[in-house]
């Protein structure tokens, strides 16, 4: 948080007290950064992580700049329909008269057409359903006169750059554009040269590919791919958050990961994009509300998830880049809290977050999978703990009936094992085998020479230091003292494996040699060929 309030960068009354009723007194660096210039009309090119505050921060002086003209005079586009909606919420929160058409996928038509048909001065969606408003003739964006790209680096992963460039080739020409990105990649470049005039850029300090959250631990534990959904089974008993955002690579594995968990008495939904959009919102809103403990999802969820206090982010696998482990990362550690990374990793995939950690600045702190008497002992401990804190006279009388002529160990077991009868222990996993060493690349070791290189050694020398038979001196390649012998001296050596070879009448002859010489054929013994034409 900056030093700076949200009174002395100038906002209005109405706007300073929505933004008091949600707790909000002073800005992040991104808003302080941005807002006056974005009340002066001035282009905006932002890097920030994800995370850091950037709907008010292009929301604020959007809205002080809106008239009340009743049609579309902002665009704001993003990725996925979560943020989108997130976008519309947050923008609601501060102003909850106004109309906002939110064009999302999923959705019917019907209510959308008629929040552009009443006119909203702000047009909030994703670029795939804004294009199809635009082909129907319901959406019109020739007043348009400012224009936010939000996650604009997503919308290029996602194959939505030149949707984005046709829906901006319909605005006038010299609207005030925001664009917001965590990475700043070749064709995102390109599309700001040519659609923003003069841009105030802002990259704050923790921007960009070595972007990492401070209030974030990345701790990664190396385990086999078939083995990663039990591995993970085993570290939610033991460490039991309060909840849990768990990232899959496929649609199909985010399905058996929350089957799995749900199983193993970890009651987990999955989330991805072949969701009917009503079923994706209600299960974000069973997750925000504290009724879903573990939410299992693909990357459609990576973007635009803003959930307060989550503790913990799972990876399965690791994304292909480091600005996707990166952004799915920051779903936790936001707004100073403290969050914890855990990526389940085959060794293949350790290697590339290591080579990650040093690109991009991350303290990898490792672990092993619990053991399901770690996890006993685990669970245990927190039982006592709750036990502590539920003791009331009234207990405490009835603990004292329940003692009398009683073995106290006995009993105790038996409320134990009551409690614990429907709790899962976990998977006993097999041990990862140790790794052979590498081969030395040399036969033996040698000490090195003060300038750092390695003597050379002799045949004889290597084969004596195998205890092996060397060949006659004859026969090598270098002189006593190690160095080489010249041309000269290697042909006029003997040749003690050498055939050999007799010269003259003496030579003998060869089987073929011996053999007589056939006559020539003469025509008449010819064979005749009564086919051939004489």
């Amino acid at each position: 948080m900056s030093d700076t309030t949200f009174a002395a960068l100038g906002c209005s009354e109405a706007l300073l007290a929505a933004l008091a009723k949600r707790g909000f007194e002073s800005p992040m660096p991104v808003q302080a950064a941005t807002f006056q210039p974005g009340l002066e009309g001035r282009d905006l090119l932002v890097q920030s992580r994800t995370g850091s505050g950037k709907t008010l921060a292009f929301g604020l002086p959007l809205l002080h700049r809106l008239t009340e003209d009743r049609h579309p005079q902002a665009l704001i586009l993003a990725p996925t329909r979560e943020l989108a909606q997130q976008v519309g919420t947050e923008l609601h929160s501060l102003v909850p008269k106004l109309p906002i058409a939110s064009l999302v996928g999923g959705v019917s038509y019907t209510p959308q057409m008629r929040s552009l048909a009443q006119g909203a001065p702000v047009v909030v969606g994703t670029p795939g359903r804004i294009m199809d408003h635009l082909e129907r003739g319901t959406l019109d964006l020739s007043r348009v006169r400012m224009v936010v790209l939000d996650e604009c680096d997503e919308m290029l992963n996602m194959g939505f750059l030149e949707d984005v460039e046709t829906i901006l080739a319909k605005v006038p020409a010299g609207p005030q554009t925001y664009l917001f990105s965590a990475t700043l990649p070749a064709p995102i470049a390109k599309l700001a040269g040519r659609f923003l005039k003069d841009p105030v850029r802002l990259q704050l300090a923790e921007a960009g590919e070595q972007a990492r959250h401070a209030d974030i631990a990345h701790t990664p534990v190396l385990v086999p791919d078939h083995l990663q959904v039990r591995a993970l089974v085993n570290l939610l008993l033991k460490d039991e958050p309060s909840s849990a955002l768990i990232f899959t690579k496929t649609k199909a594995q985010s399905e058996e990961v929350a089957e799995e968990l749900t199983v193993s008495g970890l009651p987990a939904a999955f989330l991805h994009g072949d969701l009917a959009q009503a079923t994706r919102t209600r299960i974000l809103g069973q997750f925000k509300d504290g009724k879903l403990r573990y939410l299992v999802a693909t990357d459609v969820a990576a973007r635009g998830l803003d959930i307060g206090g989550l503790p913990l982010v799972v990876h399965i696998g690791i994304p292909t880049q480091l600005e996707s482990y990166v952004h799915r990362s920051g779903r936790t550690g936001r707004a100073g809290a403290k969050g914890t990374s855990l990526a389940l990793v085959s060794w293949k995939e350790s290697r590339i977050l290591l080579a990650w950690s040093r690109r991009g600045g991350l303290n990898l702190d490792w672990r092993a999978v619990p053991t399901p008497a770690e996890i006993r002992e685990a669970q245990a401990t927190r039982l006592a703990e709750r036990i502590g804190g539920a003791l009331s006279p009234a207990t405490l009388a009835q603990a004292g009936r329940m003692l009398e002529g009683q073995d106290p160990q006995r009993l105790l077991a038996g409320l134990l094992g009551l409690v614990q009868a429907d709790q899962s222990s976990g998977f006993e996993l097999p041990a990862e085998p140790e790794r052979k060493a590498p081969k030395p690349r040399y036969d033996g070791p040698r000490e090195r020479r003060e300038d750092g290189t390695r003597p050379q050694r002799s045949y004889a020398e290597r084969a004596a230091a195998r205890g092996e038979a060397s060949r006659p001196e004859s026969a090598s390649r270098t002189r006593p003292d190690g160095s080489f012998k010249s041309r000269r001296e290697l042909e006029e050596r003997p040749r003690p494996y050498a055939r050999p070879r007799t010269e003259g009448p003496d030579r003998p002859r060869k089987p073929w040699e011996d053999r007589p010489a056939k006559a020539p054929r003469t025509a008449r013994e010819a064979p005749v060929r009564p086919w051939k034409k004489k």
